[in-house]
């Protein structure tokens, strides 16, 4: 039986810089090349995605970020996993390159931990075996998706980024389909290069989390909250500074039952630190790993926060659509005509 064609789609900003996830495709093996590879060009990556699914051709279409590196090997495993009609979605972990800077490998790491990331580490490592998935063992830069099921759900809502694909996934779960996560399937993915990067990247993440709950809310999300708690959790341990010394309410946060969850907390922490220098024997991450888990979980609670509290910003500036035509390993960008305004900006 002859695979199913693939398609790929990358949302960018402009065209004037290198696109990595074109390059990489190009790079791999003929067999695992797809059909056709379309770059949307905008300032609102769900609507660019929507624009560039509806113009493939190919059943099955596969979404990159536009700076993920495709891995040998990685396509040929996620087109298997639709052989099954209910199978609407299939995808892997985001690793770091090989070539990774220090604070990028510890980036990883936290991002890979249980202190990090509790059940959504699977998107950043490669864990257990192929599974059926929820949205919280997927992501966006290496996604694809059965391109009829896609659009029978009305594909990615326009007004909501991030976590647009999260809030499509749970659709596509409750309407009965299939998610599939293979730890195989990986491609490389650079991380944030310094903790200020570090700490606007959870903080995004958490404001996106807020604005996908307000689209489509879900039960399991409440697991999100966690950090907004923890952000209260934090101040509250500052409150006896300021409260008078008789207060009811300072003397109990003020005792050591009141603050022993946060030192379980940095104990739990500097249990990942250890843990992570054993993996890459750099003695500062014993520091640096439980402070990045802190921010992580600190300004991704202040996300929430924002997300909750700003409304959803509606879609801005028009879509321009690209082909990628290779000649060789190296490509070229031809303008394309969109003909299917499907999923427009409102």
């Amino acid at each position: 039986m002859t695979p199913p064609k693939y398609g790929v789609v990358v949302a960018i900003d402009r065209i004037d810089k290198p696109i990595p996830a074109v390059e990489s495709l190009g790079k791999l093996p003929a067999k695992e090349k797809p059909a056709e590879v379309f770059v949307a060009v905008g300032r609102n990556p769900s609507v660019q995605r929507n624009y560039g699914l509806n113009e493939c051709k190919s059943p099955l279409v596969y979404f990159l970020d536009e700076d993920s590196w495709v891995i040998p090997g990685t396509t040929p495993r996620l087109v298997s996993h639709f052989q099954g009609e209910r199978a609407a979605v299939a995808g892997g972990p985001n690793l770091p390159h090989p070539d990774a800077t220090d604070f990028e490998k510890s980036a990883s790491a936290v991002l890979a931990s249980w202190m990090g990331s509790f059940k959504v580490r699977n998107r950043y490592a490669s864990i257990g075996s192929v599974k059926e998935a929820t949205e919280k063992d997927l992501i966006l830069c290496n996604l694809m998706v059965r391109r009829a099921f896609f659009q029978k759900e009305e594909g990615f809502r326009p007004h909501l980024y991030p976590n647009e694909e999260n809030e499509l996934l749970n659709r596509l779960m409750h309407a009965g389909y299939q998610l599939i996560y293979d730890p195989a399937a990986a491609i490389y993915r650079p991380r944030r290069k310094n903790l200020p990067s570090f700490c606007h990247q959870s903080y995004r993440y958490g404001a996106g989390r807020a604005r996908q709950m307000k689209t489509y809310p879900c039960l399991s999300d409440l697991v999100h909250l966690v950090p907004f708690f923890f952000v209260l959790y934090v101040f509250s341990l500052f409150a006896p500074l300021v409260l008078p010394a008789d207060n009811l309410a300072g003397q109990v946060m003020s005792s050591w039952l009141w603050r022993s969850p946060f030192i379980l907390f940095l104990l739990l922490a500097a249990g990942t630190g250890i843990s992570v220098v054993s993996w890459f024997r750099r003695p500062i991450d014993l520091i640096g790993v439980p402070a990045l888990i802190f921010f992580r979980q600190f300004f991704y609670g202040f996300g929430l926060v924002g997300g909750f509290l700003t409304p959803i910003p509606r879609p801005q500036g028009d879509v321009r659509l690209y082909k990628a035509v290779y000649k060789g390993s190296s490509y070229k960008l031809v303008p394309v005509k969109i003909t299917q305004r499907k999923n427009a900006p409102l």
